[in-house]
């Protein structure tokens, strides 16, 4: 028998070398792919007066739970990639809307393609293991 505990342990790792084998081939780490997410799962979110438009940086922060200067750094780094653009907001001159382009929003697709492979692994490898609740 195997505990739960052991089995994300074991999860985990598998999801560690999937995604490390993604940033390996240049394509997206996991870090990249949590903020693209975020930015995307914000944008479908109504945020009063200017919902719809993105989200700014400090919805970022608390859906990841980043520092805000963590969350400036990876945002300018998706943008010099050209995966997310910003725009000013037009009720607050001090903030910006951050919002996927295509190629940020392929990128996403491509993130829940490896979640997919991550998922083919554990079924493999962890499929005939029954667990006891801890």
């Amino acid at each position: 028998m195997t505990g739960l505990s052991d089995l994300i342990q074991k999860l985990h790792r598998l999801s560690g070398r999937e995604w490390a084998a993604e940033a390996r081939a240049g394509r997206l780490s996991l870090s990249e792919f949590e903020y693209l997410n975020a930015v995307d799962e914000q944008a479908h979110r109504q945020f009063g007066a200017d919902g719809g438009h993105g989200q700014h940086l400090h919805d970022i922060v608390a859906e990841l739970g980043v520092t805000k200067a963590s969350a400036s750094t990876m945002i300018s780094k998706l943008e010099g990639r050209g995966l997310v653009k910003r725009f000013q907001c037009q009720f607050d001159a001090r903030a910006y809307h951050i919002v996927l382009t295509p190629e940020g929003a392929a990128l996403i697709d491509q993130g829940k393609r490896v979640y997919a492979r991550i998922a083919e692994a554990a079924a493999r490898e962890l499929g005939e293991i029954t667990f006891t609740p801890a």
